[in-house]
C-alpha cells in the first residue's frame, strides 16, 4: 500500500489529532479553497500576500486584526507547528547559560531548544496522580514551595513556562500563578497548545484560556484544539516583560524561508471560524455534546479519567486490569482508533466531528475486550523520581554535544545521559541530556518499558 492509499483509508471513528475529524469540521472557506484545482494555491511569498512577519499584505492584516480583537500586542502564525513557536518563545525568553523553570511535563520541543542554545531547564516536580500515572495541574502553593527552593538570581532564572491543560486536558487556575511569577519580575510562557478552544468558549464553563489570564507568551496549536491543518499555530504576545524584537528575531530564525500558503490560510480561517457567531455556535454544541458522552458513558459504567478538556475521552484501562497498549490494539482492530496508549489509560480525542451513536459504540466494544481480555495484570505505576526541583547535573547544552557511547538501557545504571528518551505521543521526556541515571531513575523507566514498545529492550547514548 502506499502512503496516498493509506491516506484515504476510512475507519469507524478516527479519535485523534488533527481535530477537524478526518476534514468534516474544516473551516469552510478552507474546503472551498482545497476543492480549486490540486496546488493552484500552493503560492510563494507574493507582494499582496506577503510573510508571517511581513508589515504589509494580508497575512499582516489578519494578524492585527486577531491582535485587537484580543488586547494582546502580537500575534503570530506558524507553520511548523506549536513546536516552532514554542522554540521561537523559548529562544525569545533565555541567552545561552540562563535558566527558564518549567514543569516536568514539558513538550520535547523546548528540551531541544534548550541543548541546541545551552539554554539551563531547571525543572519543579508535579503533584502526581498513583491511580492514572498523570500529573496533576499546578497549584499556587506548590509553585511557591518550588519558588522558595530556588534562588532566582543565582541560578539565572529568566523565565517560567507551564503547561495548560495538559496533554490529556487537565488544567487549573492560572491567574495566580501568573501573578506569582510576575511579582518576581518573570515573564511566562504557557503552552496552551491543547486548550486552543478556551478562548473561543468563556460561556461554557471551561477553563480560562492563558491569553485571557495576562500570560506574556500563549502559543496555541491550532490542529490540535482548532480545526486547523496539521502543523497550524499561533503565538499570541502580551505585557512588558518580553522583548519584542528579541521574538521576532527569533522567530525569524526558526520558521521557513518557504512557508505553505495553504497552512498560512488555515491558520487565518481557522480562528476567524470561531470569531464567526454562526460556526462558533455550532463547535461550542459539539462541545456540550463531548459533556454529554462523557455523561452517558459514566452512567454506563464504563471507568472514565475526569479532566477540564470535554474533548477528551480517557478510559481508565487499569480498573479491568488492562493495560492502555493492549486496549488500543483491541479498538484499533475494531476500527476505533485512540491518540494515546499508557500503562493504565487510553485517551481518545472527540475533536469538532459529529459523534452521533458514539457511546453506544464506545460501551460495546469495552464491553467485547472484558469479555475478549482472561487474563488480568496487576498494574502498578510508579511515582515519578524526580525532586522538588531539579537541574542536569552536566549542562544540556554541553551533554547534548559531548562524546557519547552507545549502549543497551539496562547497562546505563549511574550514567550520564547524552539522549532524550521520549515516547510520542505524548512528548514529555522521562529523561534529557546531563541528567544521571540513578537507581530510582533506572527503576521507572523500566517500569514505563512493560508495556510500551518503543522503550523495550531500547538503546541509549551516555557520556
Amino acid at each position: 500500500m502506499s502512503i496516498s492509499s493509506f491516506l484515504t483509508k476510512k475507519y469507524l471513528k478516527s479519535l485523534f489529532f488533527p481535530s477537524h475529524y478526518r476534514g468534516e469540521a474544516l473551516p469552510n472557506k478552507l474546503v472551498k479553497l482545497l476543492s480549486n484545482p490540486p496546488g493552484s494555491w500552493d503560492l510563494p511569498e507574493l507582494p499582496e500576500l506577503g510573510s508571517p512577519l511581513s508589515k504589509s499584505g494580508l497575512i499582516a492584516e489578519s494578524r492585527r486584526e486577531f491582535t485587537e480583537k484580543f488586547m494582546a500586542k502580537g500575534c503570530f502564525f506558524g507553520v511548523n507547528g506549536a513546536s516552532g513557536l514554542l522554540q521561537s518563545a523559548v529562544i525569545a525568553l533565555a541567552n545561552p547559560g540562563e535558566a527558564i523553570l518549567m514543569p516536568r511535563n514539558v513538550h520535547i520541543s523546548v528540551i531541544k531548544t534548550c541543548a541546541m542554545q545551552n539554554i539551563i531547564p531547571i525543572f519543579f516536580d508535579l503533584e502526581f496522580s498513583s491511580e492514572t500515572g498523570h500529573y496533576k495541574p499546578v497549584t499556587t502553593n506548590w509553585l511557591k514551595n518550588v519558588f522558595r527552593k530556588i534562588t532566582i538570581d543565582k541560578k539565572k532564572i529568566v523565565g517560567v513556562i507551564l503547561v495548560s491543560p495538559s496533554y490529556h486536558g487537565y488544567t487549573g487556575n492560572l491567574d495566580p500563578l501568573i501573578d506569582l511569577c510576575h511579582q518576581k519580575n518573570l515573564p511566562v510562557l504557557v503552552d496552551e497548545a491543547h486548550g486552543s478552544y478556551f478562548l473561543f468558549c468563556e460561556n461554557l464553563d471551561l477553563p480560562k484560556s492563558a491569553l485571557l489570564s495576562n500570560a506574556d507568551l500563549v502559543v496555541h496549536s491550532l490542529h490540535k484544539s482548532l480545526n486547523g491543518l496539521t502543523q497550524t499555530a499561533a503565538l499570541w504576545y502580551k505585557g512588558d516583560l518580553v522583548n519584542e524584537n528579541n521574538l521576532i528575531k527569533s522567530i525569524n530564525l526558526l520558521q521557513t524561508t518557504s512557508p505553505s500558503s495553504l497552512l498560512l490560510s488555515s491558520c487565518e480561517e481557522s480562528i476567524k471560524d470561531w470569531l464567526n457567531k454562526k460556526s462558533c455556535s455550532k463547535y461550542q454544541k459539539r462541545i456540550l455534546e463531548a459533556k454529554r458522552i462523557y455523561k452517558k458513558l459514566i452512567e454506563k459504567n464504563v471507568p472514565l479519567i475526569e479532566t477540564q478538556d470535554p474533548l477528551k475521552i480517557i478510559l481508565n484501562t487499569s480498573k479491568a486490569g488492562i493495560d492502555g497498549f493492549t486496549a488500543d490494539s483491541f479498538f484499533y482492530s475494531n476500527g476505533l482508533i485512540a491518540e494515546l496508549p499508557e500503562m493504565t489509560t487510553l485517551t481518545f480525542c472527540l475533536g469538532f466531528g459529529k459523534h452521533k451513536d458514539f457511546a453506544n459504540l464506545f460501551e460495546k466494544l469495552w464491553n467485547k475486550l472484558l469479555l475478549n481480555k482472561r487474563q488480568f495484570k496487576n498494574l502498578k505505576v510508579f511515582k515519578s523520581p524526580f525532586e522538588l526541583v531539579q537541574e542536569p547535573e552536566i549542562e544540556i547544552g554541553i551533554a547534548w554535544r559531548s562524546k557519547t557511547r552507545s549502549i543497551p538501557f539496562s547497562q546505563s545504571l549511574n550514567e550520564i545521559s547524552g539522549d532524550i528518551i521520549c515516547p510520542y505521543p505524548p512528548g514529555i521526556p522521562l529523561l534529557v541530556p546531563g541528567e544521571r541515571i540513578d537507581i530510582d531513575r533506572f527503576n521507572w523507566i523500566n517500569n514505563q518499558s512493560l508495556c510500551n514498545k518503543d522503550l523495550l529492550n531500547f538503546n541509549i547514548r551516555v557520556i
